[in-house]
């Protein structure tokens, strides 16, 4: 690989990771254009493309990732998903098959949830992409299949919770945190998101004490520890201002 192919190739990458998909997308077709042989890439550009809704394209770039790479699985998953966004369920479920039966091909049984996982995976991939450039109602939908898909991993509830608590939907994340602590009543990180909601909502009291649940089952965690010194602060300093004195 010459020295211009690889730079393109990691600052596109590099751009991707940071959900700067323009600059991703520009650099990886350059990339291309040098060298059109790297299933990987066409795979990034499939994953820009339904993120952009371009469904039909994002298909053609699975398409050639596969081509290239029969055995390409988070590919062939990534085109069932797009393939069931548009629609075209009969064709997703083929695909689906088809990377499940190549896992099985290689030794690794599709038991346990494996197949399903990597669909979560991907599912979680997408709902972050769209979470970062504030598309929340396409996030929520992502984070729905992905629970969805494999509820056996309740962290994709996490991420789920933040992004209905950052469309400013409340109550729904409200909601989908009981759930949650109703199945997992010792789940720190979703007594933290419980936390936040209670903060927000001008419930300080409730607040520190489910953020001190999450510390006494996570005594290491520093997030829930930066949560409640902010509450210490806020109640010294409204102290200070109750006693500070009146002047004429």
């Amino acid at each position: 690989m010459n020295r211009d192919l690889s730079g393109l190739i990691r600052i596109g990458k590099a751009a991707f990771a940071k959900a700067d998909y323009k600059k991703a997308e520009q650099h990886l077709r350059k990339a291309l254009e040098i060298e059109g042989e790297y299933p990987d890439i066409h795979y990034t550009l499939g994953l820009i493309e339904h993120h952009k809704g371009n469904y039909s394209q994002a298909i053609e770039r699975f398409e050639k990732a596969i081509s290239l790479h029969p055995e390409y699985t988070e590919a062939l998953l990534s085109m069932s998903i797009t393939l069931s966004d548009m629609g075209m369920y009969g064709k997703a479920r083929a695909v689906y098959d088809q990377a499940s039966k190549i896992i099985t091909q290689n030794g690794i049984s599709p038991g346990k949830n494996m197949v399903r996982g990597r669909m979560a995976s991907l599912h979680m991939e997408l709902g972050e992409l769209y979470l970062a450039v504030g598309q929340y109602d396409e996030a929520i939908s992502e984070y729905r299949k992905a629970f969805n898909v494999a509820p056996m991993y309740p962290d994709l509830r996490i991420r789920l919770i933040i992004a209905l608590r950052e469309a400013g939907r409340m109550e729904a994340a409200m909601t989908e945190v009981e759930t949650f602590l109703s199945e997992y009543p010792r789940n720190a990180p979703a007594l933290i998101q419980k936390g936040v909601l209670l903060y927000l909502a001008q419930d300080r009291t409730k607040a520190r004490t489910t953020w001190e649940e999450a510390l006494y089952i996570d005594p290491l965690n520093k997030v829930v520890q930066v949560y409640l010194n902010t509450l210490e602060r806020e109640q010294a300093n409204l102290l200070l201002s109750k006693n500070k004195p009146q002047t004429d």
